[in-house]
Order: structure tokens, then sequence, then C-alpha cells
């Protein structure tokens, strides 16, 4: 054996490669471990620098804050309770003030400097560094907090230096060695790695005709099961019918490890969109079980383009996983999805939370429809061009915030358990993904009727309060801000709850109030009273009051005054 090994220039020279990769890799690990916990600290440190500034910039009534970036945020709280935030706000406000709480007793310690950062960690959230300051002059507390850098935005980060410069020399040698080692000489046994398939005789040879194309058919199965062997020989049985009966050349490719099959084409003059279809419905008649994709790319004039185009294909077979199955999706439009700019609700987390928080389910079902609706049409069918990590983050960016109301509330869910690349592989699609979405926070919703009823009721007394506080020029908008909701949803719950419109509901308690100050003193004159609960024309008044009681208000004050 070992005389084989020195015989063998091909096997001697990969052994060399191997332990010059290992003598690098040990070198290397060590080195970027170091490199990443320097790059860690330098963040905590300037997480410390911009609470300060956030902190003495708000002590001397300032304006605007310096953010470090889009992701940082300054909570201001008084007596442990957060009064505002600024900046972009994923985490709920209780968790901000636990942990400012906890923050502000270590920092009376006297082992604890007064400007410490903690890492606060969660599974199904990044990690986040946070810094709390107390107020000099006030009972005002500031904590300043940002996303820890973490995966490739910190490895990246970690390059910024000279350290990280022979680094990344160190990983150009590996990378290279990497490729010597996989391009070294095969024997010819292993050369072969694709079948040539002529569908019938006296054909020309493969490569004659003029286009060739590849086409890809991505299967699902819907019920989770793996696909078994007797079910790829049946659908590549039915795809080389198919292209027989068509009388395409073809040449077959079967992607071990992934769930796809690949077939090169030779053709002239064909509708490979036609092809396609045709191939998704004899596929699924056979097994209704799958789901079919078929993603094809364009009628290239040279054998090694179609590979390019369906190595390209290949890499993007992902967008099954957003846009669903039974589809034909050609190689322009996924091109077209990956170069598109267009920008999902960037605050989707904050969005979620403050809906779930007020308890606008109604609008928050709202809101996930409409981006539900736009994400389900390809952009050629009325639907909005977004690439797949775009879809990607405003899923898992909702999924998230869902999941950490739950759990913040104490509400067991099996999505709790779960995470959002879990639930799309499961049953694939946007839309489906937005159903589940709705559907458990429709669990939640009906799983606190008694909670929720109370909760309106609390919700009532305060608009009412509100209400009688500024009678005269109470209107839908004020009350809303004052109640932090939006226009529609204290409109839509005023309209539950009373089963009158808030419009209608002041117009008559005006009234009202004006008549009981007509009997209350004969001496107010009627324009003052109008005046008084902000009618600024006395006309309208008049015409409003007696559409209501019947009679002009001095007629009704001379009837009651009487009585």
């Amino acid at each position: 054996m070992w005389g084989n090994f020195v015989k063998n220039p091909g096997i001697r020279r990969r052994f060399q490669l191997i332990i010059i990769f290992l003598v690098l890799l040990a070198v290397f690990l060590p080195l970027c471990r170091l490199a990443i916990l320097k790059t860690q600290n330098a963040q905590k440190a300037s997480v410390c620098e911009n609470a300060a500034a956030c902190a003495a910039i708000m002590e001397d009534q300032g304006a605007e804050l310096p953010f470090a970036s889009s992701l940082s945020t300054l909570a201001v709280l008084k007596n442990g309770q957060v009064l505002f935030t600024k900046g972009y706000s994923p985490l709920s406000w209780r968790l901000v003030a636990t942990i400012s709480e906890f923050a502000r007793s270590a920092s009376m310690a006297a082992s604890t400097p007064p400007e410490a950062v903690y890492t606060y960690r969660d599974l199904s959230l990044p990690d986040y560094y946070f810094c709390y300051i107390p107020s000099q002059n006030s009972e005002l507390g500031y904590c300043y907090y940002e996303p820890a850098l973490a995966g490739w935005s910190l490895f990246r980060q970690s390059f910024y230096n000279l350290q990280g410069f022979l680094l990344l020399l160190m990983l150009t040698v590996m990378l290279s060695v990497l490729i010597l080692l996989f391009t070294s000489p095969k024997n010819k046994e292993e050369d072969r790695i694709v079948e040539i398939t002529v569908p019938y005789e006296n054909e020309d040879a493969f490569g004659s005709r003029p286009y060739f194309s590849g086409i890809i058919i991505d299967y699902h199965n819907m019920e989770g099961a793996s696909a078994s062997p007797d079910i790829l020989e049946l659908f590549d049985q039915i795809i080389r019918e198919n292209l027989s009966v068509n009388k395409i050349l073809f040449q077959f490719s079967s992607q071990r490890g992934s769930d796809c099959l690949m077939y090169y084409m030779n053709y002239s003059n064909y509708n490979l969109r036609v092809l396609s279809d045709s191939l998704k419905m004899n596929l699924y008649n056979a097994a209704p079980e799958y789901a079919i994709n078929i993603f094809y790319s364009n009628a290239v004039p040279t054998y090694q383009e179609m590979e390019k185009e369906t190595l390209y294909l290949h890499r993007h077979l992902r967008y099954s996983l957003l846009l669903g199955y039974d589809r034909r999706l050609s190689i322009s439009q996924i091109r077209e999805l990956e170069t598109s700019t267009g920008k999902m609700d960037v605050g989707v987390a904050s969005a979620i939370q403050n809906h779930l928080r007020t308890r606008a389910y109604e609008d928050l079902y709202e809101y996930l429809r409409r981006y539900r609706d736009t994400c389900t049409s390809l952009p050629r069918h009325g639907g909005t061009a977004y690439s797949f990590s775009e879809m990607y983050r405003f899923a898992e960016e909702s999924f998230s915030a869902v999941k950490l109301f739950f759990q913040e509330n104490g509400f067991s869910h099996p999505m709790v358990q779960s995470s959002c690349s879990t639930v799309l592989r499961a049953d694939p699609g946007f839309e489906h993904f937005c159903d589940y979405l709705i559907s458990c926070i429709q669990n939640y919703q009906q799983e606190n009727q008694h909670v929720l009823s109370t909760r309106s009721e609390q919700i009532m007394n305060n608009i009412y309060m509100y209400i009688e506080q500024d009678l005269a020029d109470a209107n839908l908008n004020s009350i809303a801000r004052k109640m932090q909701m939006t226009d529609s949803h204290l409109s839509r719950l005023f309209k539950k709850n009373t089963g009158t419109n808030f419009s209608e509901y002041i117009s008559d308690r005006k009234l009202e109030e004006a008549a009981r100050l007509l009997v209350q003193d004969n001496k107010i004159k009627v324009a003052d009273i109008a005046d008084m609960l902000g009618y600024g024309n006395p006309t309208y008044f008049l015409s409003r009051f007696k559409a209501k009681y019947g009679v002009s208000p001095t007629a009704y004050r001379k009837m009651h005054m009487t009585e």
C-alpha cells in the first residue's frame, strides 16, 4: 500500500495538500477567534459611548440623537416604566423595562461601573447590547441598545484591521489549496458524471440542433415524506416519454441530495412554456401528493451557455419556498426578482408589536393580507417584484415579532417551539405563511376573550373620560392620539361596543350638554353655549338642536324653566 502511495504522484500530491491545509486551518481558527473577540469588545465600547452621548443630549433637551446605525434605539424610562423610544425598536417595552431595571440595580453595586454593557440573549432573536445611564437631574433613566454583530456581519467587521488583513491572506491561501486539491487529476473512470440519451433511432448526435435549454423539475411532498426511489423513477419515466413524444434530444442529470431533476435539451422551434405546462400536468396526475415547479432557461445557441443558465436556476430553486408550488418559472422571471430593489416594510417587527399591544387585530390582519396579496403573484401578473432575501427578511421578522409577543404573554402555542424556516418548508409559499401567522394570532385572540372584554371596558371608560374632559374639541383624531390607537381602530372599537358611530355620539353629547346648560342657568346666552361647545356657526347649532329636540334652544329653555 505504501509502495502504491509513493509511486502514484496524484495521491502523493493530494496528501501533501491536505497536510498544508490542516496546518493553515490550525493557525487560522485561533486567530479568527481573537479577531472576533476584539470586534465584539469594540462594539461594546461603542455602545457605551453612544449611550453617554444620547443621554447627554436628552439631558440638554436635544432633538437629534447620534444613532450609530438604523438599528440603534434609545428608551427613556421613569420609575421602571418606558415612556417612549426613539429609533428602531423591535423589542417590547416590557422587556426593555425589565433589562433596564436589572442594569440600574447592578450599577448601584460598588463593583459595577455605571456604564456597563449587558447582553440579552434569546433563541428567537439576535443578541442585543444594552447600556443604562441614570439621569443626573431627574428621575429619568436612559437605556441605549442595539443588536450585537453576529454571523457574516461580525466576521466581515473582524477583517477591517491589520490582523484581519493577515486572516484574509491566510484564507486566500487556504482556498487556493482547496482548489488545487479538488482540481487534481482524476482517474478516467471518475470523469463520467452524466448520461446522454437519444430518444429514438436515426437521430443526429446530441448537440446538432440550433437551440439548447435546461429544465429543472422541483418537487415537494406535501405530506412531508422523502421521495422514494420508485417515485423518482416514475417521474423520470414520465419526463423521458414526454420529451420523446415531442422528439426532443436531451441529456439527463440527477442531482443527488436535492429534490430536483435536471434535463439538458437540444431542440429546434419548440415552445418551452407549453412543454413545461404539459410536464407539470402529467407529473401531478401521476403523483397528486407532490407539488411541482418547473424552472426553465432561455433558448441559447451553445451547450456552455445552457449549462451556465441551468446552474443559475439551480441556485435559485429556493424561490419555491416563498412563491409556492404549481408554477412555471422562467429564468427571466427569476432574474427580474433577483435584481429588484423593492423594499417591504422595514419596521415590520415594530408594526406587528404595536398592533398586538393595542389589540388592533383587524388592522394587523389587513396589514398581513396586504403584503400577502402583493407577493402572491409574479410581477408580470400584477404582483410586486421583491427579491428572495427581501421577502424572507419580512417573513422572519414578522414571525419573530409574533413569537416574542406570545412568549412575553405566556401564551402556549406550537409556533413558539418552531421557526420561520420550519413553517415555510412544511407548507411553502408566502401566502400560506401569512395565513399561518393570522391563524396563530386568531388563536391568541380567541383564547384571551375574557381578558379582552375587561380590557375593552377599560378602554371605553378612558375614551368617555377624554371626551368629557374636552367635549368642545373632542374628535376621533384627538382621542385616538391620546389612546395611542389609529383612527380606524378606535372607530371600529367604539362602534362594536356602543353600536353608535363615534361622530354621532360626540354630536349627541354636545346637544345633551347644551340642553343641560340652557336649563341650569337662564342667563347664559344661546350663542355663548354654542361657542362653549365648539360650534363655530350658531346657525348650525340651532338647526342641530331643533333636529334633536323638535324646538329651538330658546323655546326649550322656556318650556323647562316653566316646568
